[in-house]
């Protein structure tokens, strides 16, 4: 509890301080340049009104380049690990790094992320705040001499609190913490902390703003009202889906093709990759920063005199989405800093606009549903897929916009998206697919291989049963006629010994010898539902070199195969490659 506290004050005042740095970085650097001021949420007093008004165009690239050259000289000439979005360094820390984060990073971090984004770079203010408090969390553990698992925890709660503080989603953010670090598992220790840690944040950040949600919703009609919408909202899980996989993708491409480039130094490349957002944003400048006020407007759309939909027209809704992946791609893959969760809030957002006026403008269906429903579904189950944190992304979803009225669709339409995207494709590439593949939990689910495979499915089964008084030439004959290749031996219904069809051809040598003449080999017994992990200690113990395998559920025991070394080896080696199958068909769902 304590820690989490810490935690979360850190993450409160974390979360203002890279505020108010966006802040100024904008007014001198995106406005102070170029004349332009985005338009902001109503969080930040955004009203329906907004102009754009003159402003020197040419000048963006300027803004994004000198932003981008800042960013990269800060972060690869103090903490190289500061690149990026903070959140997916934050997760590989946690899973690779004991949850060690060197101290340095969250102030390069806060300072590196600002002037990106102030500079018009689109990326998220999350992933630093993120990493600040994770980074703090690492420290604190440190500082209190808590062992790795407790560190790790730390690191998780800072997670969660950073970004339950940053959009104002203290539950969000708390079961965030929980849920990004794998594909499909949850980390349920840090749950508790990170609740602590998260309403810690959030008191202290939500205070300066009266504890307002990020975005003010004006329509009346917002919520589940008809099931007839179900059918859009199916649709709005399959284009975000789809949408999530090209986002996964060309950031990744993009990021790719930066770090391929060896003869510029990587201090240069967030410059180039601001150079290119900033020609874009000359004729787009939607996708320059946040982007956040852009969805506001068209919340206030409906209600306004001077309607957003004016100012982006069907056709800059379409451009916008592809647009605000390339410059997030741009911005972040090249080194710059900041985070992948507000842009993807802000593509999801564009989405929703574009489809709701496909319906309403086009083919004139489903007039009962305003334009916040499909903005606020879309923007929630395009990330809530990419991230694979579903749950905890449509908590965050109804605390940002201050409402559960439509928790059925975002529901319906995040899980969609999530399973369109399948386990491949997300934007957080340190995550592993559940506690088991993760270093941190290692001790607890490491398991020989062979504990996993039963006797029943490595012995072999092409054995016969026969009285160790048969003569090896009548025991040759039964076994040509049975085609068996190894015969049990028993006396008075007792296993007293095994041999091979090859041992039996070798020994006959007269008329009157017999099976017990040549069985030297002493045998045990096992029952086939026992694991090859056990055959083997048994085997490699030195008494024995084949056990038979008895069926002992019956009314009379019954010899069902045997199993040695070489039994077990084949068994093994299937299954590695059973597995190594598997996991290729699981990388390509």
């Amino acid at each position: 509890m304590i820690v989490g506290i810490f935690i979360g004050v850190i993450a409160g005042f974390g979360s203002l301080a890279l505020y108010y740095a966006i802040a100024f970085s904008t007014k001198y650097l995106l406005t102070g340049l170029t004349g332009f001021t985005p338009p902001a949420t109503a969080l930040e007093g955004q009203g329906p009104l907004y102009f754009i008004g003159h402003y020197n165009y040419w000048m963006i690239p300027v803004s994004t380049t000198i932003g981008g050259l800042i960013s990269g000289f800060l972060v690869y000439g103090l903490a190289p690990e500061a690149e990026g979005h903070g959140t997916d360094a934050a997760i590989e820390s946690f899973h690779y790094y004991k949850g060690k984060i060197r101290k340095r990073i969250p102030a390069v971090k806060l300072v590196a992320s600002a002037i990106t984004i102030g500079s018009g770079g689109s990326a998220g203010r999350e992933g630093p705040v993120a990493q600040i408090a994770a980074g703090f969390g690492s420290f604190m553990a440190d500082l209190f001499g808590m062992d790795d698992r407790d560190r790790r925890i730390a690191v998780a709660a800072g997670i969660g609190a950073g970004i339950g503080s940053i959009f104002m989603a203290p539950l969000g953010g708390a079961l965030l913490s929980t849920e990004v670090l794998y594909r499909r598992d949850f980390e349920v220790d840090a749950l508790v902390p990170s609740i602590i840690a998260s309403v810690t944040g959030y008191a202290i950040f939500g205070y300066h703003f009266n504890y307002t949600p990020l975005f003010s919703i004006q329509s009346a009609t917002v919520g589940f009202h008809n099931p007839a919408s179900l059918i859009v909202y199916v649709i709005v899980g399959i284009v975000t889906g789809i949408l999530g996989i090209l986002y996964v993708v060309t950031f990744y491409g993009v990021r790719k093709q930066f770090s391929k480039l060896k003869r510029i130094p990587n201090y240069f490349k967030p410059a180039i990759g601001g150079l290119a957002v900033g020609a874009i944003a000359m004729a787009f400048p939607q996708i320059l920063g946040l982007s956040y006020g852009w969805l506001q407007l068209l919340f206030f759309g409906e209600t306004s005199q001077f309607s957003a939909l004016a100012l982006m027209p069907i056709w800059i809704l379409i451009a916008l989405v592809f647009l605000k992946i390339i410059a997030t791609s741009l911005s972040i893959g090249s080194g710059g800093s900041g985070g992948v969760y507000a842009p993807g809030i802000v593509i999801g957002g564009f989405t929703g606009a574009v489809l709701w006026v496909f319906f309403h403008s086009i083919l004139h269906v489903f007039m009962f549903m305003s334009i916040a429903d499909f903005i606020i579904v879309s923007m929630i189950a395009f990330f809530g897929g990419v991230s694979k944190a579903p749950i905890s992304i449509i908590i965050m979803g109804t605390e940002m916009t201050g409402g559960y009225s439509l928790f059925l669709p975002l529901m319906l339409a995040t899980v969609i998206s999530y399973f369109i995207s399948g386990t491949k494709y997300s934007i957080y590439k340190a995550q592993v697919i559940n506690r088991a593949h993760s270093p941190a939990h290692q001790q607890e689910y490491e398991k020989p291989l062979m504990d996993y495979i039963k006797v029943k499915d490595a012995m072999a089964s092409d054995v016969s049963t026969m009285d160790a008084g048969t003569t090896l030439s009548d025991a040759l004959g039964l076994m040509d006629r049975l085609k068996t290749s190894g015969a049990v031996l028993v006396s008075v219904n007792e296993i007293i010994g095994f041999v091979t069809r090859e041992e039996i051809a070798a020994g006959i040598g007269g008329a009157t010898r017999r099976l017990r003449d040549i069985s030297e080999r002493p045998v045990k017994t096992i029952s086939p539902e026992q694991s090859a992990h056990e055959a083997f200690n048994i085997l490699t113990s030195g008494k024995v070199e084949v056990l038979v395998v008895v069926d002992r559920k019956r009314k009379v025991d019954q010899v069902v195969g045997v199993i040695g070394l070489q039994e077990i080896a084949r068994a093994y080696n299937e299954k590695i490659r059973t597995l190594r199958e598997s996991s290729f068909f699981e990388e390509l769902m």
